[in-house]
């Protein structure tokens, strides 16, 4: 008998999720009475609780949604009442600048990407603004901004400071860029990076040299895969793996930190308890590190930090709790991620895996091999979870999704284990590094061909209405579908246990 799903925390972090997302979007009045409607409902829950509750040690099941409900909405409004204040402030440091020209120093944050279909600026690099002076009058800040440029902006390291003459406009509201910085200007290099990024740095560029002789599939997967870095990804494999939902392969994510901290912890499992949580911290630092803090990964490292806790304090090390825990750690420190489409991917994907993979696991046990219903399971419980939310991204539902996932799974942990020690080894040996290099780009050729021909299959892609209204629809259908079987399996266990 499997132990209860443990979700307690589940109205805290869906509060504060919902909070999260209206506060960069309402005006500063309509976060007061989002707070004050949460603080209303805790006081009308405890109300209830107080009554339902007469001096006994259990709660009735009633009692345990009530005191759930009350957490999360207190904790819920905690996490709005810290997020406003924030959102205001930085929404008044960044007015004066939108729509002006300025000098502006930046951080860069990632590697520049190319925009496709665009002319004349070509990239797009997440980058910090430190400053921008405007008409003589300095601004001193740091927000995160968005900048677009052209040439000579592809190979400024990640962590260096530079200057240069741009103009400022505004994105929407709730965007994690603060201001878009269109760079039409002269890139001066005020400072090279820190030592620490300089190294991740040269980690990176030495998987990118280990890989550049290898066939085109493996010159853009085996980096896409190990680090995150797609630049040299065929456009039509890119679009293959779209088709097929597989682009969450090259998305560094829970799956990929998962598969590094687990192989470092099966390593160190002779160690004492203290030695193995520390190894495990340490690597999940260098991890992000390398790969770059996206919203997935942040959500991926912060549930595996919680977990790590977990195991230092003797503690049950429970999947769901540190998902909620990862969940609320993450808002509080930024609000403008319950927005970002990969954190929201990453943590419906692990909540659909925690709460469906199971069941329809031990459905699909019924008729098929343990292994290959657990196999079945996994993609088919993400993709049920995601598919509503990649419908707002591209219109249309992924036919072959679950059977391209379930082919393409079993060369990922190869092929990410064989990428990081490539990229580990590069700067010692650069020979052995693009051996590994290789020998991971055998595991990416299966991935490739399984989006090759999957994609080419008829009907890979069904047409769906895009927008909110397609997402919910989509939605409402999957919640549909899931409740018929939840049903039809209930009958069959009734049957089984009558003819017992």
């Amino acid at each position: 008998m499997r132990p209860p799903l443990d979700l307690r925390l589940m109205p805290a972090a869906a509060l504060a999720w919902a909070g999260s997302w209206l506060v960069p979007v309402v005006p500063p009045v309509g976060a007061t009475a989002l707070v004050l409607g949460l603080l209303l409902l805790t006081a009308v829950c405890l109300h209830l609780l107080g009554r339902r509750h007469r001096a006994r040690h259990r709660f009735a099941p009633r009692e345990r949604v009530l005191a759930a409900l009350a957490l999360g909405a207190l904790v819920g409004a905690a996490v709005i009442a810290l997020a406003a204040p924030r959102v205001a402030e930085r929404a008044a440091a960044v007015a004066p600048l939108a729509g002006e020209r300025a000098v502006v120093t930046l951080v860069i944050g990632g590697e520049a990407q190319a925009i496709p279909g665009w002319s004349g600026a070509t990239l797009r690099i997440p980058a910090t603004l430190v400053a921008a002076d405007v008409s003589g009058t300095t601004h001193r800040l740091s927000v995160p901004v968005l900048v677009i440029a052209g040439e000579g902006w592809d190979d400024l390291p990640v962590g260096g400071r530079i200057r240069t003459d741009a103009r400022l406009g505004a994105t929407d509201p709730g965007d994690s860029a603060a201001l878009l910085v269109i760079a039409d200007g002269a890139v001066e290099t005020e400072r090279g990076p820190p030592w620490w990024q300089a190294r991740v740095s040269d980690l990176r560029a030495g998987l990118v040299a280990a890989s550049s002789g290898l066939a085109p599939q493996a010159r853009g997967l085996v980096p896409g895969i190990t680090v995150g870095d797609v630049r040299a990804l065929p456009a039509t494999l890119e679009e293959d793996l779209r088709t097929v939902a597989l682009t969450h392969v090259t998305a560094v994510s829970g799956a990929h930190v998962a598969i590094i901290l687990g192989a470092v912890m099966l390593a160190v499992w002779w160690a004492p308890r203290w030695l193995r949580v520390g190894v495990g911290a340490a690597t999940l630092i260098a991890f992000v590190a390398l790969v770059y803090p996206s919203g997935s990964v942040l959500r991926a490292a912060t549930m595996g930090s919680v977990m790590l806790l977990g195991l230092a304090l003797r503690r049950p090390r429970a999947a769901l709790p540190a998902l909620w825990v990862a969940i609320l750690a993450l808002l509080v420190a930024d609000p403008w991620i319950s927005r970002s489409y990969g954190f929201v991917l990453s943590a419906v994907a692990t909540a659909g895996l925690l709460l469906g993979a199971g069941p329809i696991a031990g459905v699909l046990g019924r008729y098929l091999p343990r292994p290959l219903a657990l196999g079945v399971a996994v993609p088919l419980a993400a993709q049920a979870a995601c598919a509503p939310i990649i419908v707002l991204l591209q219109p249309g539902v992924a036919t072959y999704a679950v059977p391209a996932n379930l082919l393409a799974a079993p060369a990922v942990p190869p092929a990410t284990v064989l990428g990081v020690l490539a990229t580990l080894i590069a700067p010692v040996s650069p020979d052995l590094a693009a051996v590994l290099a290789s020998w991971a780009g055998w595991c990416t050729a299966w991935i490739a061909a399984v989006a090759t021909s999957t994609a080419a299959l008829p009907l890979a892609t069904v047409p769906w209405p895009g927008g909110v209204g397609g997402a919910l629809l989509l939605a409402v259908l999957t919640g549909s579908v899931v409740m018929v079987l939840g049903m039809l399996v209930q009958q069959l266990r009734g049957r089984a246990t009558r003819r017992r």
